[in-house]
């Protein structure tokens, strides 16, 4: 067996600085995975497939073997493998590989015994579908692995009828973090957020804003989701005219960003923070089609940020839209349906503008006043007995 060279960028003694890190994806399929190795590329990685042969099984571990010969002083690479190849690439991995930093194996056929311990300086991952593979509970291995309950083998491929895209995104973060684990690998996900923010809260100009938004968008099927509303779209097309024709139209001029935290993962970066504004004008993908009420609001909000090799793919906003409906009076806590307050329900179980005041600075005076209300407080010996539904 043989494999064509991957392209390098650089040839000579420590020129591996300059050279992308190496990664081998490998699997039964004669096929390569034009998909996985795109986003591998996309992702800065010099990506190569060669197939697994179970009928020459010494030649494939022969090119296993081998796959170190040809990296430079200081290079290392990965393996990224599938069924009955991550079976033996799992196995042959017990010993030491030269240059292997990382090695990630999706459903292997064969799982290692728990109790195996691969080399301490390889990062390991191994992702199991919980619905056709039995294995002993993840905490109980020497070796790290996700349980994917609900999947059977083959969910992270586009093409099988197995795919799950909830959980073959969920691996695909965990199988990217292993892989820049391996390679030391850092990656600023902060500045694609910045970018994405200017464009969208900065700039008075919607065309221009719209258009700075879109253009640090992936190609392939960007989006974003705002869930309490079902506002915004799919693909550069779509989100340019949501965010030129009524997202950044609808920014009244007191509207305001509080980030209260950001958390940044391997391709997500997850914001909380506090909106504000007064609804001087119709807020389209807020309050769609609700005419001005001149009312304050202050809202907890979440955003949820994906990026592929640098690039946005996807944005989920979340935020609890029945405390909005209260804050500009068309929601009312106190009116109940009267089956519901025949069974004891003296209101609503929705808060204002306290739960945002809540997030930015905690008073043990705010907490369980619903509780209280509602009697579920007695007997405990006054503890929260001040609290208030309303409190400030």
């Amino acid at each position: 067996m043989s494999i064509a060279n991957p392209t390098q960028s650089g040839s000579g003694f420590l020129t591996f600085n300059s050279m992308p890190p190496r990664i081998w994806l490998t699997s039964s399929s004669p096929h390569p995975p034009e998909k996985a190795l795109l986003y591998w590329k996309e992702e800065g990685f010099d990506a190569t497939y060669f197939p697994y042969t179970p009928h020459d099984q010494q030649g494939y571990l022969r090119t296993l073997k081998a796959l170190h010969n040809d990296l430079e002083l200081g290079e290392t690479y990965a393996l990224i493998c599938h069924g009955e190849a991550a079976s033996v690439v799992l196995k042959a991995a017990i010993k030491p590989m030269p240059k292997l930093c990382a090695l990630v194996a999706y459903y292997p056929t064969v799982l290692p015994n728990p109790k195996t311990k691969y080399p301490s300086l390889l990062q390991i991952v191994v992702h199991i579908a919980g619905l056709s593979q039995i294995s002993a509970p993840p905490e109980t291995c020497e070796w790290k692995c996700y349980r994917y309950e609900h999947c059977t083998s083959g969910f992270v491929d586009p093409a099988a009828k197995q795919y799950s895209e909830v959980e073959a995104n969920l691996a695909w973060s965990r199988t990217l973090a292993c892989v820049r684990r391996g390679f030391k690998r850092d990656v600023d996900l902060e500045t694609i957020v910045e970018e994405m923010w200017r464009g969208k809260y900065d700039v008075d100009v919607p065309e221009q804003g719209s258009l700075a938004v879109v253009k640090n968008m992936t190609q392939a099927s960007p989006h974003v989701t705002i869930l309490p509303t079902l506002e915004g779209g799919m693909g550069r097309k779509k989100l340019e005219e949501f965010y030129r024709e009524f997202f950044i139209p609808s920014l009244v001029e007191d509207f305001d960003i509080r980030l209260v935290s950001r958390t940044i993962g391997v391709d997500k970066v997850v914001d909380e923070m506090v909106v504000s504004f007064t609804h001087t004008d119709e807020i389209d993908w807020i309050l769609p089609g609700v005419p001005p009420t001149d009312r304050h609001v202050e809202i907890a909000v979440v955003s949820v940020v994906t990026a592929r090799g640098g690039k946005l793919v996807s944005e989920h906003m979340y935020w609890d839209q029945a405390s909005i409906l209260v804050q500009v009076g068309l929601l009312d806590p106190k009116v109940v349906p009267e089956n519901m307050r025949k069974d004891g329900l003296k209101r609503l179980p929705v808060v204002g503008a306290e739960a945002a005041r809540q997030l930015v600075q905690p008073r043990q005076a705010r907490y369980n006043g619903l509780l209280k209300e509602h009697g579920l407080m007695e007997g405990l010996n006054g503890v929260n007995g001040t609290n208030s539904v309303n409190g400030a």
